[in-house]
């Protein structure tokens, strides 16, 4: 199959190779959303992804579609991380209820790979937390003392590594990476804050410019907010909030800088992102080391 006038057939490709870094096969109708490409139809993706199974350029198996080079196991082990996957979308759902009962909380989102449906062995349930504006390294300590004191430390089932408040929907670090993380991001509080978030990620459309946000009623949990939330604000607005939350934005500056002293200024930047509105803790960060291993990737494939 000669590719070189075949925009539709190469975009195709593009994306079956981003995911299979992460040994993830797709689907016909998720390789369509997730197209950095628009005006084709549905039916255009499908002809499109037939004519490249026929010439052996992608497998399909169980109606999932991956690259020859792909683990051999690729079907199975997607199969097996969407079994458990439902298993811990039930435990992220009861956390969410738990959670969104903290002072200052006024959304929570579903991130990682659990917004994917599919829950590798050794993975954590990722949250995006939405705070009240003035108030989110206040909302940062208290979630994170709970962590500590009565889960140990543990993040398997309560990893709250992402802050933000209204003022922090927009995602500073616009690529495909983040693009996918976007797009993948579910709501299980606060759809009204989630539109929102959606709207002013709207950039995205530049990177996937089929895909359309679905919100998934099963995670929902009742839009109405606790009143013994509502009680503690009320209580802790006693105490001189502002001050407070000044400081601990610089406590948890001084503490990361003093643990990650080693990896640099610049490389400080991209594993964390710190201001009144916003505070991520990306320790581990995957971004950089998947962008350079999709280009070459894409090179190999003679794609980019």
């Amino acid at each position: 199959m000669n590719l070189t006038n075949d925009t539709l057939a190469k975009n195709i490709l593009r994306v079956v190779a981003y995911f299979d870094l992460f040994d993830y096969p797709l689907t016909a109708k998720q390789i369509f959303q997730f197209l950095p490409q628009n005006s084709v139809s549905t039916d255009d993706v499908n002809n499109a992804v037939a004519r490249l199974v026929d010439s052996r350029m992608l497998y399909a198996e169980g109606g999932y579609f991956y690259l020859p080079s792909s683990n051999i196991n690729i079907v199975q082990q997607r199969v097996e991380n969407e079994r458990r996957a439902k298993r811990k979308l039930a435990i992220a759902r009861c956390v969410s209820a738990f959670i969104k009962r903290f002072p200052f909380v006024r959304a929570v989102f579903l991130t990682g790979s659990l917004s994917k449906h599919v829950s590798p062995l050794a993975s954590d349930i990722d949250f995006m937390v939405v705070t009240a504006k003035g108030r989110l390294w206040i909302c940062r300590t208290l979630l994170t003392a709970f962590r500590r004191i009565f889960l140990f430390g543990s993040r398997k089932f309560f990893c709250t590594n992402y802050y933000v408040t209204e003022n922090g929907y927009l995602h500073s670090r616009q690529n495909i990476y983040t693009a996918l993380e976007v797009a993948t991001t579910k709501v299980v509080w606060n759809e009204s804050a989630f539109a929102e978030f959606q709207l002013r990620n709207g950039w995205i459309k530049e990177f996937l410019p089929n895909y359309i946000p679905e919100t998934e009623k099963n995670l929902l949990l009742s839009p109405s907010r606790s009143v013994i939330q509502r009680w503690c604000e009320s209580l802790l607005e006693i105490f001189p909030l502002h001050r407070l939350e000044n400081a601990l934005m610089e406590i948890h500056r001084r503490h990361w800088q003093k643990k990650f002293h080693q990896v640099g200024n610049k490389r400080f930047e991209i594993m964390f992102m710190i201001s009144p509105d916003t505070s991520a803790c990306w320790s581990n960060d995957h971004q950089q080391p998947v962008l350079v291993q999709y280009h070459r990737k894409l090179s190999s494939l003679g794609l980019e």
